[in-house]
């Protein structure tokens, strides 16, 4: 996403054609009229602060509230990376009270802006849950919530249920099937990309076996599932609650009931007001859900804005 050179001309256009992300004082939580609702204004914020995160991202300086006391995880799909993924959702958390990190995990090589590339087991487990012990270590808090988009997904669902299912409390999933993420990253990406060796695709074939289980599924005792799907993801298509043992927590909320105008796609949800507001009430403590699978005691009803599945808003979002 990012050319070989930003000429100041080209920089001046794409400034005045995007609607980038909007800081505040240094260090300060963004307020809701500072989230951005174009699902590219975090490839664009980089691309003109040199790759740099958006900055309700990766605040180091945050500390959890009695309202919201689990640090939040969001965890980028294939081809991605944190920054130019969660501008508009971590945003959106952050200016809720939530502190909100989002790492770039499986950049071939292990740096880089491109992530989602590299070994499940190999690159990107293990820096997610580096991650959830870093952020764990700086905010003194016991368990994280993930959310996680397409491969991300996987990804989140992975580590909880194996290398750190007791550092985790909610996973929220977006762009996913949540019937099908047992079946571990797309395999275009170690087949189509060449990125991994025939050992390693085998290596993360196993963990992923290994990672179903006994019962043959890909969730975790004690974490809670929330899976937010679109009818318009050109990847999932509708998604329905697949049949599960008793003691799984799992959630499906289909974007576009009490909403049929919001036809996110795969890459247009992760800018959606609507999923916004359900990633957030989803992240809530258990203890201030109204109901089992409510909405949070007095918060208002998730927002229903005109959304096209490529284009993505197409109308003016009004604050919550």
């Amino acid at each position: 996403m990012t050319p070989r050179r930003r000429e100041p001309a080209i920089a001046g256009v794409i400034a005045a054609a995007f609607l980038v992300v909007v800081s505040g004082a240094a260090g300060a939580a963004p307020t809701a009229d500072q989230v951005p609702w174009r699902w590219w204004d975090g490839a664009a914020y980089q691309l003109m602060h040199g790759l740099a995160d958006p900055p309700a991202l990766n605040r180091d300086d945050c500390r959890p509230t009695a309202e919201h006391p689990h640090p939040v995880i969001l965890v980028h799909g294939t081809g991605l990376n944190g920054g130019n993924s969660w501008a508009t959702m971590g945003t959106a958390l952050a200016a809720e009270g939530f502190c909100v990190w989002a790492p770039t995990v499986g950049a071939p090589g292990g740096s880089g802006s491109t992530g989602g590339l590299d070994s499940l087991t190999g690159a990107s487990a293990p820096q997610l849950a580096a991650e959830i012990d870093r952020v764990r270590g700086l905010t003194g808090a016991d368990r994280v919530d993930l959310v996680g988009h397409s491969q991300g997904a996987i990804v989140a669902s992975f580590v909880a249920a194996t290398v750190r299912a007791d550092a985790v409390r909610t996973v929220v999933t977006l762009g996913a099937d949540p019937a099908k993420s047992g079946e571990g990253p797309p395999e275009f990406v170690t087949a189509m990309l060449g990125v991994l060796s025939a050992e390693t695709t085998r290596r993360d074939a196993e963990a992923t076996l290994a990672w179903l289980g006994d019962e043959g599924v890909p969730f975790a005792r004690g974490v809670r599932y929330v899976a937010v799907s679109s009818d318009y993801d050109e990847l999932t298509g509708p998604v329905v609650a697949p049949i599960v043992p008793g003691w799984v927590d799992l959630q499906v909320v289909r974007l576009q009931d009490g909403c049929e105008a919001d036809r996110s796609g795969h890459l247009t949800v992760l800018a959606s007001p609507r999923a916004a507001d359900l990633v957030a009430d989803a992240l809530v403590p258990a203890a201030a859900l109204a109901e089992p699978g409510g909405a949070p005691a007095g918060s208002h009803p998730p927002r229903c804005v005109a959304a096209d599945q490529m284009l993505g808003v197409l109308a003016p979002v009004p604050p919550r």
